[in-house]
């Protein structure tokens, strides 16, 4: 049978059909769904009273203070005797030492005491020797300056005495010419004196050739003597200097061999103390809170094999952003609650506030310290905190919050609902606001309900 196709008049009108069908759909649809559509929402604020904080926030950690425990020397440790988070109390055990480990390290120790003694004695004799050497080189200068005196005084002696014998022959030809003045023409002695005179004045010219002579070497021997006078006395102040480094580094290796010797006297007897008790005890009550030790590791001074935390001691430590730290001091208010305890909250004060920026931080934050005042809720290490740093506070205050406020030409204004249902404006007054409420200071009571509509 053959299907006959449908004239183009009967698509436009099928398509005419469908539209019409279509928009009464949407309007039927339309007015259905206005006819359900709500009344407009309306919102209830009551007004309550309690306290108003504005403050700067911040999310940390609440950390029991701790006290490290550690061996007083490096030791091997030979067995662990607590776990991490294990409570105990002053005077438990906490770990041992590897007794055989700890004999060879007092071996050694005691080792390293007899070389450090060898070497302070040697640093002691160096420093006497020094001093022996100086004393002789002393003794060697004195010794030749005491030779150059002892000829400077044997010339002034010659000098002396050549005077004194030139002095003696010029008075006795002086005597001569005395008596050749007193004699008379022809005397017979004129003859003998006058060879007399001749033979004084020769002497007398040979004495003074002579104590001249003497008189140069005596110039010469005090030259000598000055200049030797003058070496010895730069020498001296060399031989001073020099003297005064050689003793001062000669006693700054006896200082440094003795405190070599004091290291290795202290680590000896630490270990000797070690090896007659190789418990490490606590020293404090509270909990593990690290542990690091195995055993058949060596200890080391600045990594503590526990720590323990105490319980009645806490602090809550909190980043506070580099546009906020100028705003904290110490001894300011601070209320924090903890996630563990809801909306529980605790107080405390800010012990310390760091100078250093936290490493790597971004935005650049500082860390802030808080005291715990005391409460009886158990609060456990490592507990997450939220904690606002008070900058100003009003307490038992009426408050709303901000959202149910409205401001036109400068005032304040609330809508309240009358008995019949309607809505009516009230003027309200407030004081402090932390940005989230209000206290209320006039115009409502505690209890009021106020309207939001929308």
């Amino acid at each position: 049978m053959k299907v006959k196709k449908p004239s183009k008049k009967m698509i436009v009108a099928l398509v005419v059909v469908i539209a019409g069908i279509g928009i009464a759909s949407y309007f039927g649809v339309s007015s259905a769904a206005g006819s359900d559509l709500p009344e407009t929402i309306q919102r209830e604020y009551p007004v309550t009273r309690g306290d108003i904080t504005a403050g700067i926030s911040g999310q940390g950690v609440l950390h029991y203070n701790a006290t490290p425990q550690n061996f007083s020397e490096a030791v091997t440790i030979g067995e662990v005797l607590v776990k991490q988070g294990q409570s105990v109390k002053a005077g438990d055990k906490l770990a041992m030492a590897d007794e055989e480990k700890l004999n060879d390290a007092l071996e050694a120790a005691q080792i390293e005491l007899e070389k450090a003694r060898i070497a302070l004695k040697q640093a002691k004799s160096a420093k006497t020797l020094g001093e022996l050497n100086a004393q002789k080189e002393a003794a060697s200068q004195e010794s030749g300056s005491a030779e150059t005196g002892n000829q400077l005084a044997q010339a002034n002696s010659t000098v002396d005495s050549l005077r004194q014998k030139a002095d003696s022959l010029a008075a006795q030809i002086g005597e001569i010419d005395a008596q050749i003045a007193a004699l008379s023409e022809g005397d017979p002695q004129a003859a003998e004196l006058n060879a007399r005179r001749e033979a004084l004045s020769s002497e007398l010219e040979a004495v003074k050739q002579e104590l001249e002579s003497a008189q140069q070497n005596r110039s010469s021997l005090e030259d000598a003597k000055n200049k030797q006078e003058e070496a010895q006395a730069k020498a001296d102040a060399i031989d001073k200097k020099i003297a005064g480094e050689n003793s001062g580094s000669l006693q700054d290796a006896i200082d440094l061999a003795k405190l070599d010797v004091e290291a290795a006297q202290k680590k000896a007897g630490q270990l000797q103390r070690i090896k007659d008790d190789p418990y490490l005890y606590a020293s404090t009550d509270g909990v593990v809170l690290s542990l690091d030790a195995a055993v058949g590791a060596e200890t080391k001074p600045d990594s503590p094999v526990a720590a323990i935390g105490d319980p009645n001691q806490k602090t809550v430590t909190v980043p506070i952003s580099q546009s906020d730290i100028g705003k904290i001091e110490e001894g300011q208010n601070v209320e924090f609650t903890l996630d563990a305890f809801g909306d529980r909250q605790f107080t405390g004060k800010v012990l310390s506030r760091s100078l250093v920026p936290i490493k790597d931080s971004n935005p650049v934050s500082y860390n802030v310290v808080i005291s715990v005042d005391p409460s009886d809720a158990e609060m456990l290490d490592g507990m997450s905190a939220n904690a606002t740093m008070i900058l100003k506070q009003q307490k038992d205050v009426l408050q709303l919050s901000n959202k149910a406020i409205a401001v036109c030409d400068g005032k304040q204004y609330v809508k309240m609902r009358n008995d019949d249902g309607t809505l009516r404006d009230v003027e309200i007054q407030t004081g402090f606001s932390d940005g989230k409420v209000s206290e209320v200071t006039g115009g409502l009571s505690d209890g009021d309900v106020v309207i939001v509509e929308g």
